[in-house]
């Protein structure tokens, strides 16, 4: 596997350089916002397999179709940038901008970018209580995402929340690929003293129903890419009925990557959203890419490495506060 890091002034050019120089299938690692001298940059770290596995050639027909579906979503998308561009946009508009709020989820807040400060706080305000995701969990859940955004660690803190709470839980291991997957999960699960399986895909449903006296059975999976496609995460979803998936990604992801991924996974059945790393987001901005239209709802925040204090319920107030970090509306720090 071969691993580089790309820089640009924004997301969208360091994605240029990634996709310049990996290809099309390259895998995003880990996004932030780094200096160099007086400026502040995108650094973007990526990685492409140098030996992919072969996949079976899908028929012309199908092929040929989905091509161009993509190129027509393609077209579309770059006709509303074209017509916002050519629409008058107000300061604040234009400021938020600026700060990381992609203009996809501005215009829900502006028509044609026709935007005050008013108007824009307080359709925020409550836009985030329907962002909230439902305090009733279901039994069975997945954990999925892209890699190093902290699935394991945010599986095991539910874990341990669930069972101080008096419920009981088990715990399987879809992950053979990570490094290390298996000895980090089996540490926290005799410390924690949780029933631990693995897994391969065709045994899922088997182990799932071994425990099925638990109140609660957690599934941990690979990180989304090559060697764990999304096709063979809808395959192992598939049979399984009342589960939940947990998307989980980092408070900081750049909007574009997050948006990408939610193309990706858009006819899964998530149910909610975990944002980690939360106490390391520094701006608000980029934090709005939760308002994309589809997305689920967010249901819990990780805010540190301590297993389980680090890990609290999303409320209103709490994803209000995180959106508004470091914002400037109109001049002013809110």
């Amino acid at each position: 596997m071969k691993v580089q890091k790309f820089r640009g002034k924004t997301s969208l050019e360091a994605l240029a350089k990634v996709k310049e120089q990996l290809g099309e299938d390259a895998v995003i690692l880990s996004t932030r916002r780094v200096k160099e001298g007086n400026r502040l940059l995108y650094e973007i770290t990526a990685a492409v397999d140098l030996d992919p596995p072969v996949s079976e050639p899908r028929p012309k027909e199908s092929s040929g179709f989905s091509v161009v579906l993509k190129e027509i979503e393609e077209i579309k998308e770059l006709l509303r940038g074209l017509n916002a561009q050519l629409k008058p946009r107000s300061p604040l508009f234009q400021q938020l901008l600026e700060q990381g709020i992609p203009a996809t989820v501005l215009r829900l807040f502006g028509n044609n970018g026709d935007l005050d400060k008013e108007k824009f706080l307080d359709q925020l305000s409550r836009r985030v209580s329907r962002r909230i995701g439902p305090r009733e969990l279901p039994r069975l859940m997945f954990f999925v995402g892209p890699a190093g955004v902290g699935k394991t660690t945010s599986l095991v803190k539910l874990a341990a929340r669930l069972s101080y709470a008096g419920k009981e839980v088990a715990i399987i291991s879809l992950d053979s690929v990570r490094v290390g997957a298996k000895e980090q999960i089996s540490r926290f699960a005799r410390f924690l003293e949780f029933p631990l399986g693995f897994a391969r895909d065709e045994e899922v449903e088997d182990l799932v129903a071994k425990y099925g006296s638990c109140d609660h059975v957690l599934v941990d999976t690979p990180a989304l890419g090559p060697s764990f496609p999304v096709a063979r995460l809808a395959a192992i979803l598939k049979p399984l009925e009342g589960v939940g998936v947990n998307l989980v990604m980092r408070a900081g992801e750049a909007p574009l990557l997050a948006q990408a991924l939610w193309e990706r996974l858009r006819a899964l059945p998530l149910s909610s959203l975990i944002l980690t790393h939360s106490e390391g987001l520094l701006y608000g901005g980029p934090l709005f890419w939760i308002f994309t239209p589809g997305l689920p709802p967010v249901s819990f925040l990780s805010t540190g490495d301590r297993v389980p204090e680090d890990f609290e319920r999303a409320t209103a107030k709490r994803l209000l506060s995180l959106l508004l970090r470091n914002l400037d509306l109109e001049g002013t720090h809110v």
